[in-house]
């Protein structure tokens, strides 16, 4: 499942990780980006994941898809200062709540279809 949801997005998802990392590195007044240390290798990871995941709820639901997608916003600490490290729980939060939940109706549509119902 999570494969095919980075599947389907992997484009999409790569074009907005660039451009979500270089407002990043805009608004906190970084002058170079280093492409292979670590930290970046693991933000862009992680971002192009999460991109994917929420690009995935707005095939699905648009509502959804704008909220997972704004939840973003509250990773880096640059856009929110006041509250550096305090709301990413809730970003995780949300995209574990719907992972689990496509995981569950999948898992739900499997036996509906198995068991003769």
């Amino acid at each position: 499942m999570f494969i095919l949801i980075l599947k389907k997005n992997f484009k999409k998802a790569i074009l907005l990780t660039f451009a979500f990392i270089g407002l990043i590195y805009f608004l906190e007044d970084n002058s170079s980006i280093n492409f292979f240390s670590p930290e970046f290798l693991l933000t862009f990871l992680m971002y192009l994941i999460l991109f994917a995941i929420s690009l995935d709820a707005l095939d699905k639901n648009k509502l959804l898809g704008l909220l997972m997608s704004f939840s973003l916003l509250f990773l880096p600490p640059a856009i929110f200062p006041g509250f550096a490290g305090k709301l990413f729980p809730l970003t995780y939060g949300i995209f574990i709540i719907y992972l689990f939940f496509t995981y569950g109706l999948n898992m739900f549509r499997n036996w509906k279809n198995n068991a003769g119902l």
